[in-house]
């Protein structure tokens, strides 16, 4: 992406949130563009007007562009892709739903975001038992080590793309290839990575794949996506039913109960009509900037900000190795705590967090070089 067109997007998209402060906090939430901002204000303007056509015409518009941006980006078929309201709901829909067995159990990894491990802890109930592996002393997570803990009784493996708390991006082909050999069914939360970097979820194999859109997709919050491979599917019970988990949903019929043959069987009701709209927006923003010009540009910043941290005398914990990093650079002071950092940087105006006992900078690709280095020009020595 070459500089003008990275300004182009800066003063476009996101003026205001340049404006008020240097917003390296992606992997929280991300501020909204202008496109989104507009297409929601029209969107609730119509519905003020004219609520009907506000659902046939713009909601459903929305949602099925929406749903073939989405489906682009993930790699899937969009016919399997059900439009949820975030990651949470998405990997409960399917922890509820998988025909599980008393002995069964799940392999997790201890460091995952809680809606990746809750909707397993969820299932005790019946018998199933999770079980957690955690990473090595480098925050790495290793195949081998999930391996070690997974036998015939494994029915799931899971984990998500990059990790929230150390930046760390799995191997998912790996994973996917350990996941087969036990016959388990491999599910990846990608919040972390999708709209930051580029993915292709069929050529990789993954049997489900869950996101929620208000990070790195930057879209409003309570959008996300479900994708379910067909044979996965074939093995779900039906949960989270309602009136439009079937067929014909328009004969409002009691009477006739035909679940869609595809994972759009969990949209059961009225959808999140102005945040599917938001999705539509921020999707077309990633679609024109082009999803490899975005990644080269999170990266390049990600290791600005490495780079710089490193020079200061912090400590960057986060990967480096291409393989393994991602838009999240993790790093700590030497000594002192993260709570007068934090306060610094608010103080100079920078949105940052903290997570996992470290702070965490998640640059966007309109971020740029110098705010990197306002920023860790902030920091205290």
């Amino acid at each position: 992406m070459t500089d003008t067109l990275r300004e182009h997007y800066r003063r476009q998209e996101f003026a205001e949130a340049v404006a008020r402060h240097i917003y390296l906090n992606h992997a929280g939430v991300a501020p909204s563009p202008a496109r989104v901002v507009r297409a929601v204000q029209e969107a609730v303007a119509l519905a003020g007007r004219d609520p009907i056509r506000f659902f046939l015409e713009g909601v459903a518009v929305a949602r099925d562009s929406a749903r073939a941006r989405l489906a682009r980006l993930m790699g899937v078929p969009a016919e399997h892709l059900a439009l949820v309201k975030n990651t949470g709901h998405a990997l409960s829909i399917v922890a509820d739903g998988l025909i599980l067995e008393p002995g069964d159990n799940v392999v997790l990894a201890a460091c995952d975001y809680p809606a990746v491990v809750y909707p397993w802890y969820a299932q005790e109930w019946r018998g199933v038992e999770t079980r957690l592996v955690p990473p090595r002393a480098d925050d790495t997570l290793s195949p081998d080590d999930f391996a070690a803990v997974m036998d015939s009784r494994t029915r799931v493996l899971s984990l998500s793309w990059v990790q929230f708390g150390t930046g760390y991006r799995a191997d998912l082909a790996a994973f996917a290839e350990l996941a087969r050999s036990h016959g388990a069914v491999f599910i990846v939360d990608v919040i972390q990575g999708l709209g930051a970097l580029p993915l292709d979820s069929s050529a990789l194999g993954l049997d489900v794949v869950a996101t929620g859109a208000h990070k790195w997709l930057m879209a409003p919050g309570g959008t996300g996506g479900l994708y379910i491979a067909p044979p996965v599917l074939d093995r779900m019970r039906l949960v989270n039913m309602g009136a439009l988990s079937v067929v014909d949903a328009a004969k409002f019929d009691p009477l006739e109960f035909t679940p869609k043959p595809n994972a759009q069987r969990y949209e059961e009701g009225t959808p999140n009509g102005l945040g599917l709209i938001g999705l539509e927006a921020a999707l077309s923003l990633i679609e024109e900037a082009g999803m490899d010009a975005i990644a080269a540009r999170v990266l390049a910043v990600a290791a600005h900000a490495a780079e710089a941290l490193t020079r200061k005398g912090y400590v960057v914990t986060s990967p480096q190795d291409d393989a393994h990093r991602s838009g999240i650079v993790m790093f700590r002071h030497p000594i002192l705590d993260n709570d007068p950092v934090l306060q610094a940087l608010e103080a100079a105006g920078v949105a940052a967090a903290v997570r996992g006992g470290k702070l965490r900078f998640s640059p966007h690709f309109y971020n740029t070089e110098e705010e990197i280095d306002r920023a860790v020009a902030a920091l205290p020595e």
